[in-house]
């Protein structure tokens, strides 16, 4: 299920809209579930909101150090990535305000098969400053009423204690802590805006400071592909659900080609509820697919098959060890089915009906007339040498194998793709 990234400015509210937002999704898939929408053998979605830092191990201080701040961004990422799986809704609860990190996530999502979506906290610069100022003056007034707080404890413990001051106690711990006044200023400054021209912050979703309530039903239903209860009718045999123009637009434009939202969608009754719109179907690309398994007994053959095409050219030379004598074996005249070829070493090797073939002008080249003595054309070294060439090249390739975009050799092109790798080498030589 999808990955909910909140972003914005620091003091906008992220944890309240998190939370907010966490609770109108749970009610919704409740409702959906009661309503018969969803079917009782399917599996709730389990919805997990992660902070990015808490007081304890990861406080606010963390962004005054780069190395702090990505060590707490890793931590945020790994929760994250852990929690998104198919039966799952993650929200990720922070500022997010590096567009590269949003990209990242986007990129774990998709890798997934899951959808994800950006919700901004577009909170007014100086409603955030107001409220950290307010969570300063908390702060200062807590540290000097510490004091009295103790001992009004000890004072309950000996004379039972109060609920409603418990209570008062509890909310002022989950009250969050405010930032130093200039890393404030300096995470404002520091922030990168989401924008619906980048393909990773889309689809892109507002809660302005004045929206009571974030716009999970638009959300829901983007991302999800199923109506949400809100956009249902109440009586059960009306046949037209209405889906908001929002969710229309966002499904229509930035999830794919092939997930579409109507205004208006028709459901049937006869066989159970079918106003699931169907999950915006998620394409892969190169940046997050995992790549392809490749046999691992590809380079064992590699190494087989050149070393055989490597062993018959030695044993032709063996055979031939005179550059002339075997010119005039491989002449026109003594081969039939190569009247056209021009003059040359013709070798013929195993699993490939391609030979390898020297011309004549590069067999009688060489400052020897022994194909395989010592600076010969078909010496051993190198021949070893253009062996090893040519499986460093194919190795990287085969490494580089996608599903989406295959490449390299299977093992039945090794020899053809050998024997033309050794004629271009070998008809290049000059020597």
């Amino acid at each position: 299920m999808p990955l909910i990234i909140l972003t914005g400015y620091p003091c906008s509210g992220l944890t309240y809209r998190a939370h907010q937002l966490s609770a109108a999704l749970q009610e919704a898939q409740q409702t959906l579930f009661d309503t018969g929408v969803l079917p009782p053998t399917k599996t709730p979605y389990k919805i997990h909101v992660v902070s990015t830092h808490n007081n304890s191990d990861h406080p606010r201080t963390v962004y005054d150090n780069a190395r702090s701040e990505k060590q707490t961004r890793g931590v945020a990422y790994t929760r994250a990535r852990r929690l998104l799986g198919r039966d799952s809704i993650v929200i990720l609860d922070g500022m997010n305000y590096i567009k590269g990190y949003r990209y990242q996530l986007w990129c774990e999502a998709k890798a997934l098969g899951t959808s994800c979506c950006v919700v901004h906290v577009g909170t007014p610069i100086d409603q955030c400053i107001a409220n950290n100022e307010a969570r300063l003056q908390r702060k200062e007034q807590q540290s000097k009423s510490d004091g009295e707080k103790e001992s009004a404890r000890q004072t309950e413990t000996a004379h039972g204690s109060n609920d409603d001051t418990q209570k008062q106690e509890d909310q002022a711990n989950q009250d969050e802590d405010p930032y130093p006044a200039a890393l404030l200023n300096n995470l404002i400054f520091r922030y990168e805006e989401p924008s619906t021209h980048s393909r990773w912050d889309k689809p892109l979703f507002t809660v302005p400071w004045s929206d009571p309530e974030p716009p999970s039903a638009d959300i829901w239903t983007a991302l999800s592909g199923i109506p949400h209860p809100s956009h249902t009718p109440a009586d059960p045999d009306t046949t037209t659900t209405t889906i908001s123009p929002l969710a229309a637009a966002l499904s229509n434009t930035h999830l794919t080609d092939t997930a579409s939202i109507a205004p208006s969608t028709t459901t049937t009754r006869a066989g159970g509820p079918t106003n699931r719109l169907g999950r915006p179907k998620i394409k892969p690309h190169q940046a997050t697919v995992l790549p392809a398994a490749t046999d691992s007994s590809l380079l064992y053959s590699f190494e087989k098959r050149t070393s055989s095409i490597i062993t018959a050219i030695r044993t032709f030379t063996l055979s031939n060890p005179s550059a002339s004598a075997a010119l005039a074996q491989s002449s026109p005249s003594n081969n039939n089915n190569n009247n056209n070829q021009p003059p040359g070493i013709t070798i013929p090797v195993p699993d490939t009906p391609e030979p390898v073939f020297i011309p004549a002008h590069i067999a009688t080249a060489g400052s020897t007339d022994e194909l395989a003595g010592a600076g010969g054309i078909l010496a051993l070294p190198r021949l070893q040498r253009l062996r090893r060439q040519w499986i460093a090249m194919n190795r990287a390739h085969v490494a580089s194998n996608y599903g989406s975009n295959p490449g390299g050799l299977s093992a039945e092109q090794v020899p053809g793709a050998f024997v033309r790798f050794l004629n271009a080498e070998l008809a290049g030589d000059d020597e």
